[in-house]
């Protein structure tokens, strides 16, 4: 099944599909490593801008904003934050260490990527004095966009522009080239500090890989930063076949499918996975559950060939008699998408199918829990 169809031959709609699932990929990134909603955009969006004060070629500009939306994307699945035997701190520092190299890793991967990408990433936190990670790079030897990347997340972290200001300048000839410091400190005073969103260069990327592609890699990332690998794709080779036998339109069988790949996203910044807390068909731990849904949906809603998926993502943790979560939807109120989903991953829970009919008319539409279960049977 192809998941993002073209639409009305605009050239440019494939690549604003690949754009989209790498705004997802960054966000999800981001979540893992604890930062504000949009962190990735706006670091992306100001190592542009600095970028283009540099008079840097519009290609490389164009791959540093990549570099900045994925920045964090070596995060997920690291063993420092990965779900498993909690290490000891110093462990995990050292573990830490490699998320550039691995985010590098992954968008060497991506051949939709401007080349350059991947080793922006690699490079992010070189610092100009030698003492930086993973290549311990100084001085000129650290490429100048990489500098600019550093930059801006440091400005982006920051409380409030003047901070930005002056812990930049602090870090002068220690973690940032002087002639860094000075091409940001032109582009502050240029900008009041006001840092202005950019959209994604969509137009840069190239049409070498299916969206779709990329989505599966990375939510087969996901599950196994969440200890669950391979879990999506029993959940939505499920959820799509159920689907399926219940003639759902095709475009909703679509934003099930991409649904079953975003909803693990929740679990990123959970202590343990939700599979190993509670019943699937108890309510105990429905607050939870509720929870990991609204996260998963969050930073994917305003992301247009995503908005559908997010939607049946949020309502997941809804039950057939109204005493669900979020929203406390019931019945046909609940999108049949959404009851299909959470249908599908209680029957992956559980060890046996006749389980489900202990659920059926209160927590799931009795229709689905009979079309999960003949769905099942086939697909065995």
């Amino acid at each position: 099944m192809t998941l993002f169809q073209d639409t009305g031959g605009d050239p440019r709609a494939p690549r604003a599909r690949i754009a989209d699932v790498l705004s997802w990929y960054g966000a999800a990134g981001d979540v893992v490593l604890g930062n504000s909603p949009g962190f990735c955009i706006r670091k992306a969006s100001l190592a542009a801008s600095l970028a283009e004060i540099a008079a840097l070629p519009q290609t490389e500009r164009d791959a540093l904003y990549f570099a900045g939306l994925l920045h964090a994307v070596g995060a997920i699945g690291n063993a420092a934050y990965r779900k498993g035997d909690a290490l000891p701190d110093r462990m995990a520092k050292m573990e830490s260490w490699d998320i550039p190299a691995q985010g590098a890793r992954i968008c060497a991967a991506i051949s939709a990527l401007p080349a350059e990408t991947s080793d922006m990433v690699r490079w992010q936190n070189e610092c100009w004095d030698g003492t930086g990670f993973p290549d311990q790079l100084r001085w000129h030897g650290i490429p100048q966009p990489a500098q600019l990347l550093a930059l801006a997340e440091t400005y982006v972290r920051a409380a409030d522009p003047d901070e930005a200001l002056n812990a930049v300048g602090l870090q002068s000839g220690r973690a940032f080239g002087p002639e860094a410091v000075r091409l940001f400190t032109n582009w502050f005073h240029l900008n009041a500090g006001e840092l202005t969103v950019q959209p994604v260069p969509a137009d840069a990327l190239r049409e070498s890989e299916l969206p779709d592609a990329i989505l599966d890699a990375a939510a087969d990332r996901i599950d196994a930063h969440n200890g669950v690998p391979g879990r999506w794709r029993r959940v939505g080779d499920l959820a799509v076949a159920t689907a399926e036998l219940m003639r759902v339109p095709a475009p909703d069988v679509r934003a099930l499918a991409i649904a079953s790949r975003l909803f693990g996203a929740g679990e990123l910044r959970a202590t343990s996975v939700e599979d190993e807390q509670f019943d699937a068909l108890s309510r105990l731990g429905i607050e939870t559950r509720a929870r990991n849904a609204v996260a998963a949906a969050s930073f994917a809603a305003d992301i247009p060939s995503l908005a559908a998926a997010a939607a049946i993502v949020r309502a997941r943790s809804e039950w057939y008699d109204g005493t669900g979560k979020p929203s406390g939807l019931r019945s046909a109120q609940i999108p049949t998408g959404a009851a299909i989903l959470s249908t599908a991953i209680a029957y992956d829970r559980i060890d046996r199918t006749s389980r489900l009919d202990e659920a059926s008319g209160t927590q799931f539409d009795p229709s689905i829990v009979r079309a999960v279960m003949e769905a099942a049977k086939a697909i065995a």
